[in-house]
Order: structure tokens, then sequence, then C-alpha cells
């Protein structure tokens, strides 16, 4: 019998797709509207930071697959996701890095592990087929 998929997990998927998206938009040079929603564009060299959005667009939407179609490692992909943010966040911060998106992503990050780990039911072989 296979299990359908939660509403939490498509949400948390749908979330890293928006995020993917809003990494997109931001190669755009339309700094001015991206700021208005409150999204904050970190300014580093250009080539590093191409290099940067690009790899995380493409990170975010191989997870977001893999988990909105339940496979294993789209589960482990957004596990090392959240754990690698959290313990970034958490290094910036014992360094007095001071940023405002440092707590931001510890709360996401712990949100994001709070509602991935009890999921991991949703990921067994039987599902493979969604």
């Amino acid at each position: 019998m296979k299990l359908k998929r939660p509403v939490l997990v498509t949400f948390i998927a749908y979330l890293n797709l928006l995020g993917a998206f809003f990494i997109i938009i931001s190669f755009f040079p339309i700094q001015k509207l991206i700021e208005q929603f409150g999204i904050l564009i970190i300014p580093i060299s250009d080539l590093l930071d191409g290099a940067i959005r690009i790899s995380s667009a493409l990170v975010m939407l191989i997870i977001s697959y893999g988990y909105f179609r339940l496979k294993k490692w789209g589960y482990g992909l957004m596990i090392t996701y959240n754990l690698f943010f959290l313990v970034l966040s958490m290094i910036f911060i014992a360094l007095k890095i001071k940023n405002s998106y440092n707590t931001q992503g510890i709360i996401q990050s712990l949100v994001g592990l709070i509602i991935t780990f009890p999921s991991k039911r949703y990921f067994i072989k039987e599902n493979e087929d969604l």
C-alpha cells in the first residue's frame, strides 16, 4: 500500500522551490525591487556570487524534486541541507558576525529538521513510484 504524501512534506518541498525561484530572480538587476520584499542580497564578488547563486538554486531544485517525489535521497539531502545551514548559522553567531539572517537561518533550519525527521516513514521503498 502506498502512503500519501503528507501536507507538511509537500509544504516544505514547495518552500524550497520558492526559495530556488527567489535565487533565480535575484540574478536579474532588480535589487531595489527585491529589497522591497525583505530579501537581502549579500554583496560579494560577481564571479563568486554567480557561482554561489547558481549552485544554490540547483541544489534546492534537486532537493525539492527528491523530497516532493518521496525519494530516500531527497530525504537525506533535506536533512543534510538543514543541518549544514544550522551549523553555518551557529558558527556565524559564535564568531559574532552580526547579520539579521543568522538567527533566521537557525529558525528555518530547526523548523525544517523538526518537520523532516518525523516524516521518514513516507520515504520508504514502496513510495518510489510516486
